[in-house]
């Protein structure tokens, strides 16, 4: 067919225009390379400035000196008796006390049931006392000893005032603690103790009566009164919040009128009932409360 020309060569496609390179996966690597030497100049400054502060800290830890020793949370024992344990520190490099060493020191004491040593940067040495707490008087002919309230036994000393009053306890066994230097009270009998204690403790009156607690008698523990010999028996099989109750009600029917000296025993430990036992007789009354 006259002018038609037929042409299978389609012509070569036009070129695409030049792309940045790092396009394609994801990078501008036009970029990095100067971010990067920006970068690493400052973390290795930083690293530097980082490295230089620990050892500044490390050779000025070791030239502060010990200028106070501050004894913090004894309410027993004596602040200066106290800081004597800490004799030869003042002065001394705080880099070199040792914890241990000076804690040691302290644990020797029969008051002290655990100590915190603390080492301030400002030279101040501060030691956080934690003490055993008095719980009783034990008595052991001549020797006087106190119980605290794990059941240690502790040298007796001249407690402040405001501590609270420490009953009298006669006929306590005692054992050798392997754990510490110290004795310890039976467990039986440290057990029947403390609840008789914390049962006196939330009594009503009883606990300004009573005296003496022994836990050495025949029919088991009993109690006593100032100026009186009369035995209150409450026994070792618990229940001492009813038996003191009974023991106050006894007080306020009986013995306010009639007074305590006409009475050797007085037992507490028979429900809902008192039977008392008259001095020098073998007659008995059973007194209900």
């Amino acid at each position: 067919m006259e002018g038609f020309v037929y042409d299978d060569d389609l012509g070569t496609p036009p070129e695409k225009p030049d792309e940045p390179a790092g396009l394609e996966d994801g990078t501008d690597s036009g970029t990095a390379g100067p971010r990067w030497r920006f970068i690493a100049p400052v973390l290795l400054v930083l690293s530097t400035m980082l490295l230089g502060l620990g050892i500044y800290a490390q050779h000025w830890k070791r030239s502060v000196w010990v200028r106070d020793v501050v004894i913090c949370g004894n309410r027993l024992l004596d602040a200066g008796e106290l800081r004597e344990k800490a004799e030869g520190l003042l002065g001394r490099d705080l880099d070199d006390v040792d914890d241990a060493v000076l804690t040691k020191r302290y644990t020797e004491l029969p008051y002290i049931r655990r100590v915190g040593i603390e080492k301030e940067m400002n030279g101040i040495v501060r030691v956080t006392i934690e003490e055993r707490v008095p719980m009783v008087k034990v008595v052991n002919g001549e020797k006087v000893q106190v119980i605290d309230t794990e059941g240690y036994i502790l040298p007796y000393r001249d407690l402040p005032p405001s501590s609270s009053r420490l009953f009298q306890v006669t006929g306590m066994k005692t054992r050798h603690d392997e754990g510490t230097h110290l004795e310890k009270a039976d467990e039986k009998h440290f057990a029947v103790l403390k609840e008789m204690i914390e049962a006196l403790t939330v009594s009503e009156y009883a606990r300004l009566l009573i005296r003496d607690v022994c836990l050495e008698g025949g029919s088991g523990a009993y109690f006593s009164v100032a100026d009186s010999p009369t035995r209150f028996i409450v026994g070792n099989d618990g229940d001492y919040k009813e038996k003191l109750k009974k023991f106050e009600i006894f007080w306020q029917k009986v013995v306010e009128k009639m007074g305590l000296d006409g009475y050797e025993k007085v037992d507490l430990r028979f429900d809902k009932r008192v039977f008392a036992v008259e001095s020098g007789r073998r007659s008995s009354q059973r007194i209900s409360p």
